[in-house]
């Protein structure tokens, strides 16, 4: 592969990842469901131990939207692309919350991690990652944790 051609692969990961970023706060579940391939097999932080399918993680988004029905927000910082070829992965921080019943912002960080192949001509997440740290004394996640800052880089 040569440079431009990865350049090129890394840019379109990149842009659709703030697309991703932008419909899961609008809650655009077509938009969001579009980058996944059919076979997807996702480890979310919430729910099931894993989701084998796009419809069934399909399902999970719809849930994880009637559940949170105020308005929310999801930020990604940290990205990073590597590709290879016809397979690439990603990897974030997200810091995403929403509104409760009570008007309330309720927020945390997670860590996330997307495994993509190129099919039918453009990249497709076959694989997804989402997690929260834990304190394992307690067994609680741990909301308040927040990333270190880096020297230069601008989350």
């Amino acid at each position: 592969m040569n440079n431009l051609t990865q350049t090129q692969d890394e840019a379109r990961i990149r842009q659709l990842t703030e697309t991703f970023q932008q419909a899961t706060v609008r809650k655009d579940l077509d938009t969001i469901m579009a980058q996944y391939a059919a076979d997807v097999r996702a480890f979310d932080a919430v729910g099931p131990l894993q989701f084998k399918s796009a419809e069934a993680y399909r399902q999970h988004w719809q849930s994880c939207f009637d559940f949170c029905q105020g308005e929310g927000f999801f930020d990604i910082s940290e990205l990073e692309i590597n590709v290879s070829g016809d397979l690439a992965y990603s990897h974030f921080l997200s810091h995403c919350g929403g509104t409760d019943e009570k008007g309330d912002m309720q927020s945390g960080w997670m860590r996330g991690s997307r495994c993509w192949r190129r099919q039918d001509g453009d990249w497709k997440v076959v694989h997804e990652h989402f997690s929260m740290p834990f304190d394992m004394a307690s067994g609680q996640v741990n909301f308040g944790i927040e990333p270190e800052p880096q020297a230069g880089v601008a989350n």
